[in-house]
């Protein structure tokens, strides 16, 4: 990846591959490198839910196995019933993998949280890359009990049909309706790829909305012109709204350069261009209520 609007870090994570006939010896320096996360008690669960993401999911590992923790941390990987070579991927990276047969990003995170043994929980996407100091950035505020959920921000890497410079001038004016229009509904700013909490309290919640339809975060949706899930809520942005009014804190965005990933720009060029992407997006922007949903 060649770009002067790029950082460093990201060159070594965007490599190319191909999922059925990756090189042995990089399936085996990813596992080395992995093998950080095989610990017996975890204090920081990382939590992915992947649905046939054989294309993306290396370099997501790849960015995750240079993570310098100082806590014991484990990484789980939730299958969400992939239909492609996900599972054999995984399993030759000596990935810890459980699978999810119901479909939906909030059943597969919900099977994280069940699943996860760690005090804190740092939820990931399989096709976003993570800075070395990710994991403990965004846990970090929840050693203070009056916090409850955190999120970082994010940043769109580019593909052939976008570049990094309109990239980010859709970021920053995605991300500063949102700070105005959602300045007293924290919650709706909370990105699935990009947020923890501590485990217990959102078991003690009842976990995710299974109600949350099956695409994942508004996000997502608003980038790619889809309205949010009948129920009006999407898996993120409710689990913060109920840890919020179940009195288990309130929800801070983690200002630490760390917690700001680096995500596909896939749903949000969906419709074929970012030009139009954008007018979608400004054009859907205001609408949307605080009925539990985030955008992007």
């Amino acid at each position: 990846m060649s770009n002067l609007l790029l950082p460093d870090w990201l060159s070594k994570h965007s490599f190319v591959y191909y999922p059925e006939n990756v090189p042995a010896g990089q399936l085996k320096d990813l596992r080395s490198r992995l093998a950080q996360f095989n610990v017996d008690k975890p204090e920081i669960s990382i939590v992915i839910p992947a649905y046939n993401e054989e294309a993306n999911l290396l370099h997501t590992l790849s960015s995750l196995a240079d993570q310098k923790v100082s806590r014991p941390t484990e990484l789980l990987v939730v299958n969400n019933n992939s239909s492609d070579r996900t599972q054999e991927l995984l399993d030759k990276c000596g990935v810890r993998s459980i699978i999810e047969r119901r479909p939906g990003v909030a059943f597969a995170r919900q099977a994280g949280l069940e699943a996860a043994r760690g005090i804190y929980m740092a939820n990931a996407d399989a096709d976003c890359l993570y800075p070395s100091g990710w994991a403990e950035a965004i846990t970090a505020p929840l050693h203070n009990p009056e916090i409850a959920c955190t999120y970082g921000l994010y940043s769109f890497l580019p593909s052939q049909n976008s570049s990094r410079l309109a990239l980010w001038g859709y970021e920053m004016t995605a991300q500063l309706v949102n700070r105005i229009r959602n300045r007293h509904q924290e919650f709706m700013n909370v990105y699935g790829f990009n947020f923890a909490f501590r485990r217990a309290d959102a078991l003690a919640v009842g976990g995710f909305a299974l109600d949350s339809g099956r695409e994942g975060s508004v996000a997502e949706l608003v980038a790619a012109g889809i309205k949010p899930p009948p129920s009006g809520k999407c898996e993120d942005g409710w689990m913060s709204l109920s840890l919020q009014q179940e009195g288990k804190g309130r929800t801070v965005r983690v200002t630490d350069p760390n917690a700001r990933v680096w995500t596909s720009d896939r749903r949000l060029i969906a419709d074929g261009s970012l030009s139009k992407a954008f007018t979608t997006r400004v054009r859907q922007a205001m609408p949307f209520s605080a009925s539990g949903s985030t955008s992007s």
